[in-house]
């Protein structure tokens, strides 16, 4: 992207020109001018403590200008597209800076390729996982960086806080969150009025989801209906592993590799319950494997994304939607009722390589803007990484017109009381196994666990290998 201004040219020099008048004039009022020249292109954040603005003593410097704009390059997963929608703006914006997509997978051997061909990203998407790029050396910690370039980072939703410092074995703030994901109960009025049964008007607890479902699982006009999708097509993904994620545990020791899901009640209380939810009839189908039924009018719930109908009206019918569809928050445990599920995000890295590390964070930190986070809640591109802009999310959207969409921010996200471990993405809790076999919990979970132990010894043996 090429943009030159001239209204920012003529700008930038104005306020040079003020600010060396100004400074010769009078020495002790270096700080209150050096603050205003970090507010021409955006105004600094409050602090939400304290309500008053942290400025550090030392200003970041500018890198490039209109005329001879810094070029900052993005290694980014998906497609110039939405490289475009995400940051083209942001480029309009930054005069001094010109935002440049390098297509890449983001994964280690795609990076490794990247690097040895002599491109060096400024800011990574690693999209797959932080392991994916926690052994290249290349995650430069932002927390100094975000103070020089006075950023509150309170002003961040602080559960993707706590999640990217939850990535990293010392607690760093080690990138900006993209976004993140919500998930939402939706129900169907005409199935629940066609089997008799009141609609649901609070958050329920699991069990109480479940014996709703099996009130309203069976054949009615010889179509065969299913109570409670989690996902659709099986039951046995995203869906299916919110109340594992509403308890932010570990499969594994962070450190150790150990696998821990015998020893850690929280598994078992999982599949308890998911025990309970396979053994309704129809769940596992043929046809509930191969479809999504609540799309099909064949199923009177379904736990997924929130973003279910933002690219589409499976209904066809928009009236349909807006009369007989209703939304709330996911189930939660009856013993922490206010607790949804842990909120995940991809980390937007700076590369400890990058040579304009303070051009990159500029375009991270307008990235995170109350603007440019208000047109992404909107369109429910993706949650926002703002709390202020919540209230928006979806209101751009036709297909949520009406519905209750801030019912996603009535819980609390669940939390990791520590390091995420890294280990975990060996260890595979396969639901499809468990539910259409008739092993009991501990027997599954012993297996899963000799699995698992078998898979971090041979990523060990692996990564030991490359060192």
């Amino acid at each position: 992207m090429k943009l030159v201004k001239k209204s920012w040219t003529i700008l930038l020099l104005f306020v040079m020109l003020c600010t060396l008048v100004i400074a010769c004039g009078n020495t002790n009022e270096h700080d209150a001018i050096n603050k205003e020249v970090s507010s021409v292109e955006e105004n600094p954040v409050p602090n939400q403590e304290t309500n008053v603005t942290e400025a550090s003593e030392d200003l970041p410097p500018v890198e490039g200008t209109p005329t001879d704009p810094v070029t900052v390059t993005v290694a980014f997963p998906w497609g110039e597209e939405i490289f475009n929608n995400r940051f083209q703006e942001i480029d309009e914006k930054l005069p001094n800076i010109n935002i440049e997509m390098v297509a890449c997978e983001c994964k280690s051997a795609s990076l490794q390729e990247l690097f040895a061909s002599g491109v060096n990203p400024d800011i990574i998407f690693p999209n797959y996982g932080i392991h994916e790029i926690e052994n290249l050396g290349v995650i430069y910690p932002l927390d100094e960086l975000a103070k020089s370039h006075d950023f509150d980072i309170h002003s961040l939703n602080p559960s993707l806080v706590s999640y990217i410092r939850s990535l990293d074995s010392e607690g760093r703030l080690i990138g900006i969150p993209d976004g993140t994901g919500y998930l939402s109960l939706f129900y169907n009025k005409e199935i629940f009025d066609l089997f008799g049964v009141p609609y649901p008007t609070e958050t329920m607890t699991w069990d109480q989801a479940f014996d709703l479902a099996k009130k309203m699982t069976g054949q009615r006009n010889g179509v065969s209906y299913l109570g409670l999708e989690l996902g659709g097509y099986g039951n046995t993904g995203d869906g299916a592993a919110v109340p594992l994620n509403e308890l932010a545990v570990n499969k594994t020791d962070p450190d150790t590799g150990e696998v821990l899901i015998t020893k850690d009640p929280a598994f078992t209380k999982y599949l308890e319950l998911m025990k309970k939810y396979y053994s309704i009839p129809g769940v596992r189908s043929e046809e509930a494997k191969n479809a999504d039924l609540f799309g099909q009018k064949q199923a009177a719930m379904t736990v997924t994304w929130t973003a279910y109908f933002v690219h589409g009206n499976p209904f066809e019918d928009v009236e349909y939607l807006k009369d007989k569809i209703a939304m709330l928050s996911v189930p939660v445990w009856a013993d922490q009722p206010t607790i949804g599920p842990v909120l995940g995000t991809t980390p937007m890295v700076i590369s400890s390589s990058s040579e304009h590390k303070d051009a990159a964070f500029s375009v991270l930190k307008e990235y995170v803007s109350v603007p440019n986070q208000t047109k992404i809640a909107q369109s429910m591109a993706s949650g926002p990484v703002l709390t202020e802009v919540a209230d928006q999310y979806g209101s751009g959207i036709d297909n949520y017109a009406g519905q209750d969409v801030t019912s996603v921010f009535k819980l609390t996200p669940a939390t990791h009381s520590g390091r995420q471990s890294l280990w975990d993405q060996f260890v595979k809790l396969d639901l499809a196994k468990f539910a259409d076999s008739d092993m009991n919990v501990q027997e599954f979970l012993r297996i899963t666990k000799d699995e698992g132990e078998a898979a971090v010894a041979e990523a060990t043996t692996q990564l030991e290998n490359t060192k």
